[in-house]
């Protein structure tokens, strides 16, 4: 019996040999695995896209900035009318403050961008402390600028009191000069803007007389040249007293239009129709009259650009006082900020930020000093020699371009 009972297969029929059909357990963990790596590739994709578009498009806009800035440059440098149009901005009549303003700023931009692409770093304490205590050491060097400009400009002031007296009486004496050739003034304007506009007037109407005197004499070579000689000097008056149109006027203002102006040489031309012609007397008395009104309108000029000259120096050392504290504040402040390594913030775009605006601050008594100081020297270089001397390129050529358009052809 034992026979024919037999053994029970454990595996039901199935070789223990044959393949092992997955578990339930094992499909559900490999389908686990795949998912999140699918899931994580398509979700990034469209991140991926938007980026590279917009990378695509801040090169496409940096290009075409690039052109833009290129032909802006070209034409600059091609186009006599707008470099000397440029160069009078920058050199005279642009503000000031927007100059500092754009210098700063322009600090500003460069340093964030630069800290933004990992050029500039703050993660490193030692660089950000090393370039805030330099600034501070430069402004200590600035301190000798100021004493020297203020001697400069107080040393000006000082002087005995028949100095001053002399002073004071010959300033009236040439204001009489002016006052006596205006019936109807008896009391000139202490306002500078006015006098020079008062003066200008004169001489506007000594070319007309002068003109008038000339008409019809029976020389047409003589009559020529003074009505040419007359027109030129009302259209530089009326150019001026355009410029003049105003009350109280800064003194910046009433220089300007009086920069280049050729005194010396229409001073020179009235000496040359004296010696070459023979005038009516009423014209050779105009013409004398007129050679010393050219002198008093460059006395004037050399006067106001002395007042304005010290008047600009104090300022400037008062300036440079203020933006110099305020630079040596924030650059102070940023050391202590850096000084334990880490700052309070973190490094994050917020810290670049605030080292870049530091960085600007840092810089402002320096781009003040060279905006205020780029134009004093302007001033200073241009007219330079009083009298009947005109140095090589002392006059600016935009004077020279407005002078040849004006001048009239027979």
């Amino acid at each position: 019996m034992t026979d024919d009972i037999q053994p029970a297969d454990s595996t039901n029929g199935t070789s223990s040999t044959g393949p092992t059909e997955p578990t339930h357990s094992d499909a559900n963990d490999t389908t686990d695995t795949d998912e999140p790596n699918r899931f994580t590739f398509e979700s990034l994709y469209p991140v991926v896209r938007v980026v590279t578009t917009l990378l695509v498009e801040l090169l496409w806009l940096a290009g075409r900035l690039v052109i833009i800035g290129g032909r802006l440059a070209v034409s600059f440098l091609t186009e006599r009318e707008r470099r000397i149009r440029a160069q009078r901005w920058f050199l005279l009549e642009g503000r000031r403050w927007t100059i500092v303003g754009g210098l700063v700023g322009g600090i500003v931009v460069v340093a964030f961008g630069l800290s933004l692409t990992g050029v500039f770093g703050i993660d490193r304490s030692d660089f950000v402390t090393s370039i805030f205590t330099t600034v501070i050491a430069g402004l200590f060097s600035f301190v000798p600028i100021i004493i020297a400009v203020n001697q400069l400009t107080i040393s000006q002031l000082f002087g005995t009191p028949d100095d001053l007296r002399e002073q004071i009486h010959g300033i009236a004496a040439f204001r009489a000069t002016i006052e006596d050739r205006l019936p109807g003034t008896a009391v000139s304007p202490t306002d500078p803007g006015r006098f020079a506009a008062l003066a200008n007037g004169v001489l506007s109407k000594r070319a007309a007389e002068l003109e008038r005197a000339c008409t019809d004499i029976g020389d047409e070579a003589l009559e020529i040249r003074i009505e040419r000689y007359a027109r030129r000097v009302i259209t530089a008056t009326t150019r001026l007293e355009g410029r003049l149109d105003g009350d109280r006027l800064r003194l910046m203002e009433v220089l300007l239009p009086m920069m280049g102006d050729g005194y010396s040489e229409n001073v020179n031309e009235a000496r040359r129709i004296q010696t070459e012609y023979e005038l009516p007397e009423r014209a050779d008395d105009l013409l004398a009259d007129l050679r010393d009104l050219f002198v008093s309108m460059d006395v004037i000029r050399q006067y106001f650009k002395a007042l304005y000259i010290k008047q600009e120096l104090a300022r400037l050392s008062r300036l440079i006082a203020y933006t110099g504290m305020a630079a040596f504040l924030v650059s102070l402040f940023l050391v202590l900020l850096f000084a334990n390594g880490v700052p309070a913030g973190g490094y994050g775009t917020g810290m670049l930020f605030v080292v870049s605006a530091a960085l600007g601050v840092a810089s402002l008594p320096f781009a003040v000093f060279f905006a205020f100081i780029v134009r004093i020297a302007t001033i200073a270089k241009r007219t330079a020699a009083p009298g009947a001397f005109t140095p090589r390129g002392e006059t600016p050529d935009y004077i020279e371009a407005l002078r040849d358009s004006s001048r009239e052809r027979p």
